[in-house]
């Protein structure tokens, strides 16, 4: 599962680049799967994304924290179809989709844009989601 995360392609198959790091945990922060290179995901990291999904407008100013680094928050709320998007300077971004009882996190260096990661993460959640997850 998690290679089939890790590696962004178009629809018609042709791949565009590899996600720098991904993973799936549950809601607590747990992970189910990680690829090398992955940063982890503290407890208290997955509650402040939470807490960031349900009012980003008061959490905002504090980033995004995954596994001790923090990225800018961009945009992004439960509203915007459970997805979140940060940015750490000009090389590195973020995009974590939430599901009904887990995160997708992608971490994406400047071999992909955003937008690429951004609906590659948001896909493969979507997938989960229509599994029951």
């Amino acid at each position: 599962m998690i290679e089939n995360l890790q590696t962004v392609a178009l629809p018609d198959g042709t791949q565009l680049g590899m996600l720098s790091a991904c993973a799936i945990c549950d809601l607590q922060g747990n992970l189910w799967g990680q690829s090398e290179g992955f940063p982890g995901i503290a407890t208290d990291e997955a509650q402040k994304l939470m807490e960031l999904f349900a009012d980003p407008f008061s959490h905002c100013a504090n980033g995004i924290y995954i596994g001790g680094t923090k990225y800018v928050y961009l945009n992004g709320s439960d509203e915007d179809g459970g997805v979140v998007r940060g940015k750490r300077g000009t090389e590195y971004g973020l995009v974590v989709k939430k599901c009904k009882t887990c995160f997708v996190i992608g971490i994406h260096g400047n071999n992909l844009e955003t937008r690429q990661c951004s609906a590659h993460v948001e896909g493969f959640g979507e997938y989960l989601v229509g599994q029951g997850m």
